[in-house]
């Protein structure tokens, strides 16, 4: 057990060594360069807003400026660089800064302007920049129980609480571990650097002290709701109130300890047992989350993939995960990436796709392989993801060092394989089917020569606009139009001219459109706009810039020289004016239309449905309606 202590200390120290420096980097394609102008001031608890309380900050990735006293000076926390602590009447921050070397003191009120991440749990802004605007005070510790250390409100605040010491151990930090007066257990923090300067003899088992210091958080992987430790760096701030029992009582435990060695070899065999258990059940709890998750519907490929590779880095499966993915050009991309230890987070940057495509997957295997070799990581394993019609990707282990899996990580890496690809294979369905149903409802309403809508939609549209228009008492106009001697052109030049004309005017259409319009073919070389113009004099000023549009244009079609020319005839009819219903306002510009084609055609007409309106025609042209480009 001693040296299984050891161990646990050891690890601890070289986790705490590395803390300051070890900052997680900003996710691809998130985080920018800071801005030139520093933002507006925030109030720290703004930048560490958690709506949906998932232990990481909504502002992750974000710069952000923000002033705040400091109560943990420079040199504190680490000997180079910077990394202190402040805080404002909302909450504390930590700030961090590799390169910076700013000799801050308590009572000091800065700006900081930094990024905002997450190192171990707790909130800091990276690559702090700083500046001292004033002096003040020290900030006031709020005094609290041990069970409110783990509430968000006290994170990076100053604050004082009391209770018995249960163990503490010294490495180059120190770690005392503290019973609250509350009953709950609290963690205290000596750091690195000051750890020399209290005097350790004076806090032994059961002595009940007040500790006073900064609440913060560090804890090895998401989620991050526990490892919350009170970061004490002065001896003055940790003071005894009362000493622990005579040395009699802990002579008397520690014969009562020492008798219970005797069950030492018993114990251990049940701690094996129970650690063999744990292992099942962290093994089921994963299975079971990974099965939760890749069932939520309507996911994509990506955040499936990541949710499977964050999922086996929080339950400890694995230390790191990344899933790469065939897309349509058959290429390996790289969509999804999680670790447990941030440190290995540089070597895990996309290296690019993995291109020509390998139908088999075996050299993308060994380029994989490569690859991880390349990083300095270990594979612990690398498993294709299989679907019915070949391999869809790969899902890849990882290790600080090059080890094998344990029988446990590899029927849980198995099962999240078998998993993970049966739920992008579904997602890939889906998707297809969705996209042939737009297409299909694409085909069903829309006119295939023209590609303008046709009758079926304009029956839906309208039973959608025509009650806005009675509630509104205005806003739609109908334009009807009609080719001016079309059977002349099939006639003349056959039906294959006929369609090249019908889909010109139909692009002619489509740009004289604007978004609230709709364009549609009617039928044959019959169209109708409904144009959102409740005015009669901005629907025909429309209706005679189309016809101008159409009459003037050259449809270059081959066999033709210098091109074809066409004229329209249009009518044109006003909601309110000449009907409240789609009926009549289609057969109240229908019959303006074929007044248009009585008076000469190439002319504009308004409906005369109501007594007391004149025809509106335009100028026309020749009577013939399709005359050669001159």
């Amino acid at each position: 057990m001693p040296s299984l202590r050891a161990l646990m200390f050891l690890t601890l120290a070289l986790a705490t060594s590395a803390a300051p420096c070890a900052t997680r980097p900003a996710a691809t394609g998130t985080t920018a360069s800071a801005p030139q102008q520093p933002a507006a001031l925030e109030a720290i608890a703004a930048v560490r807003t958690d709506a949906n309380r998932d232990t990481v900050p909504d502002r992750r990735h974000q710069w952000v400026h923000v002033r705040g006293t400091v109560n943990i000076p420079s040199g504190a926390l680490r000997s180079q660089g910077l990394y202190v602590f402040v805080q404002d009447a909302t909450g504390g921050i930590a700030l961090y800064n590799r390169s910076s070397t700013v000799p801050l003191s308590e009572g000091d009120i800065v700006e900081a302007w930094g990024r905002v991440e997450l190192y171990r749990g707790a909130p800091q802004l990276e690559d702090a920049r700083i500046q001292v605007v004033a002096r003040g005070p020290s900030a006031a510790p709020l005094a609290i129980g041990a069970s409110l250390a783990s509430d968000p409100a006290y994170q990076g605040r100053l604050v004082r609480t009391q209770g018995r010491v249960d163990t503490l151990s010294l490495d180059n930090f120190g770690l005392m571990h503290l019973t609250g007066d509350d009953g709950a257990r609290l963690t205290l923090f000596i750091p690195e650097p000051v750890v020399s300067r209290f005097d350790w003899k004076h806090f032994p088992q059961g002595t009940r002290v007040r500790a006073t210091g900064v609440m913060s958080i560090h804890k090895p992987r998401w989620p991050y709701n526990e490892g919350y430790q009170l970061i004490v760096y002065r001896p003055a701030d940790l003071q005894v109130l009362q000493p622990p029992p005579p040395a009699w009582h802990r002579w008397l435990l520690g014969a009562i300890a020492a008798g219970g060695g005797v069950f030492g070899l018993g114990l251990l065999g049940l701690y094996v047992m129970r650690e063999r258990q744990r292992a099942r059940r962290n093994e089921l709890q994963t299975l079971s989350a990974l099965s939760a998750a890749l069932a939520t519907a309507d996911l994509g490929e990506q955040q499936l993939a990541r949710r499977t590779c964050e999922i086996l880095t929080t339950y400890r499966i694995t230390e790191a995960a990344i899933a790469q993915i065939y897309d349509a050009e058959g290429c390996l991309r790289q969509v999804a990436v999680a670790t447990a230890d941030p440190s290995l987070e540089p070597a895990l940057h996309d290296a690019g796709p993995l291109c020509p495509p390998d139908p088999g997957g075996e050299t993308h295997g060994r380029q994989i392989e490569a690859r991880v070799a390349a990083t300095g990581l270990g594979l612990m394993a690398i498993y294709p993801l299989p679907a019915s019609a070949g391999t869809i990707g790969f899902l890849i282990a990882l290790s600080p060092r090059r080890r094998q899996p344990s029988r446990m990580q590899e029927r849980t890496l198995l099962a999240a394989v078998k998993l993970l690809a049966m739920a992008l294979e579904k997602a890939r369905i889906q998707s297809r089917a969705r996209e042939e149903q737009r297409e299909l409802q694409q085909l069903v309403i829309t006119d295939e020569l023209t590609q303008l809508c046709n009758r079926r939609f304009l029956e839906e549209y309208l039973s959608v606009q025509i009650p806005l228009a009675l509630r509104r008492g205005r806003g739609l106009s109908f334009v009807a139009l009609d080719i001016d001697h079309f059977k002349h052109v099939n006639d003349t030049y056959g039906h294959a001219v006929g369609d090249r004309v019908i889909a010109g005017v139909a692009d002619l259409m489509r740009a004289a459109s604007r978004s609230a319009d709709l364009p549609v073919r009617l039928g044959g070389e019959e169209f109708l706009f409904v144009v959102a113009e409740g005015d009669v004099d901005g629907a025909m000023a429309f209706a005679e810039r189309l016809r101008q549009a159409i009459a003037g244009h050259r449809f270059a079609l081959e066999g033709i020289e210098d091109g074809l020319r066409v004229t329209v005839s249009i009518g044109v009819a006003v909601f309110g004016l000449h009907g409240e219903d789609a009926d009549t306002l289609l057969r109240a510009a229908d019959e303006a239309l074929y007044r248009s084609k009585r008076g000469g055609r190439d002319r504009v007409a308004l409906s005369d449905r109501l007594a007391g309106m004149r025809d509106l025609a335009s100028p026309g042209v020749d009577p013939g309606g399709v005359t050669p480009a001159p």
